[in-house]
């Protein structure tokens, strides 16, 4: 049976992480169709999946010794943070590695060098390549930052890429998106996909909203969902712009992780009677259920993003969703289950909104639509056949197809230094 490393690579510092979740849930499917093992450096997450066969291992993380690194930002450690997975590579247990998510990017860069020169074919999958493709534009980056961004992000990045064995892009639009870093390798769409949720209980659904300060829904009035970390590129600045100036009965509810540099200021205003915006921090899998199971509409504008879980797992709660024109969105909605607007643009999300909600009797029939949309197009027992096939091409393609210039990766992480076989 083939032996699979699924190596999530991500900053120990996130508490939460949509491709290190569906990373875990693909790889729980993927353990019916060969031996598996979860090397995360996020660590033990409280959504770990699990499934006969399926393997963990803990992962040794840290920075380099050379800098005062409590002092530094979480967003600039983030780029540095090395692991021992490459160590695990070198042990020889493992036919194939599977890489999730592109950040810290000089890791993904490590690991996929020490793939390579110990003949260990890997397969890459597209979580974040939509935000790393546009992270200048994201971000606003000055010549020095951008300077950095190429060196420490898309390069690293663009390596990786170009000796992989396989890309598994999210959705149809990330193969432009791997091509103009160099690939011309083999590219398969394999989507994410959702678990459809179980029964509830309106009493534990009505506590946990009253707990979160989520208040009783009103006759009339639209109660719209978000939900993401506040990093800069989910749009939760445009949000907020869009319904300060929105003219109809709504309870926004804002969930996820706060971040010091989103200036929540028009979150905590004085407004009409009728209107609420409600941030409520970190959220539980429970929670996020039940404020799902509460919501009218899902709002998501946000400004880049490769094939957003959370979009899909409004979908399966039969919530419909307005969502930014972005990366993969436009292959997860449809008409009948949910509406486009193009990102960073406030009014035309406000616009959007205040005509969903004077229409607002269609939306539990887009909301069905939705539904059986993710049950139809998007499971994991799906993603799972179609990521095997493709580690059974892998395995059977002659090593020197694969081969990769290598040239210009770093050298390897202090964390790997004596790790060479």
């Amino acid at each position: 049976m083939i032996k699979v490393l699924a190596a999530i690579v991500a900053p120990p510092h996130l508490s939460v992480s949509g491709a290190g979740r569906a990373a875990e849930q693909l790889s729980a499917a993927l353990a019916r169709h060969c031996e598996i093992t979860i090397a995360s450096m996020m660590g033990a997450q409280t959504y770990e999946a699990e499934a006969p066969g399926l393997r963990r291992v803990p992962v040794k993380v840290g920075l380099p010794p050379v800098l005062p690194w409590s002092r530094v930002p979480n967003r600039y450690r983030t780029l540095f943070y090395g692991s021992d997975i490459p160590a695990m590579v070198r042990s020889g247990q493992f036919d194939l590695v599977h890489l999730h998510n592109p950040m810290p990017a000089l890791e993904m860069a490590r690991i996929a060098r020490t793939c390579r020169e110990v003949g260990v074919p890997y397969v890459v999958s597209t979580h974040g390549f939509n935000e790393i493709a546009n992270g200048n534009r994201i971000y606003g980056f000055g010549p020095l930052r951008r300077l950095a961004w190429q060196m420490l992000v898309t390069r690293p990045v663009h390596q990786a890429v170009r000796g992989a064995a396989a890309i598994l892009g999210l959705s149809p639009a990330d193969r432009e998106i791997v091509e103009a870093m160099g690939f011309s390798g083999s590219f398969a769409v394999v989507p994410n996909g959702v678990p459809m949720p179980g029964t509830s209980d309106a009493g534990e659904d009505a506590a946990i909203c009253t707990r979160l300060g989520v208040p009783a829904r009103r006759n009339g009035e639209l109660t719209c969902m978000f939900l993401a970390n506040h990093t800069p590129n989910k749009g939760l600045p445009v949000l907020l712009e869009a319904f300060d100036g929105l003219n109809c009965p709504y309870t926004l509810i804002v969930g996820g992780e706060k971040r010091p540099e989103i200036d929540y200021g028009i979150a905590s205003a004085t407004r009409r009677p009728d209107q609420r915006i409600v941030v409520t921090g970190r959220l539980s899998d429970a929670e996020v259920q039940a404020l799902f199971r509460r919501s009218d509409l899902f709002v998501f504008p946000t400004l880049a993003d490769t094939f957003p879980l959370v979009v899909l797992e409004a979908m399966s709660h039969g919530v419909p969703v307005l969502a930014s024109r972005v990366g993969g969105i436009p292959h997860q909605l449809d008409q009948a289950s949910g509406q486009l607007v193009e990102p960073g643009d406030a009014r035309q999300l406000r616009d959007a909104v205040a005509a969903l909600a004077a229409r607002s009797d269609m939306l539990p029939k887009m909301g069905q639509h939705a539904r059986a949309r993710v049950a139809r197009h998007f499971t994991w027992e799906n993603a799972a056949k179609r990521a095997f096939a493709e580690y059974e091409k892998a395995l059977e393609a002659p090593a020197q197809a694969r081969a990769a210039d290598w040239s210009n990766v770093s050298t390897l992480h202090p964390l790997q230094r004596g790790t060479r076989a």
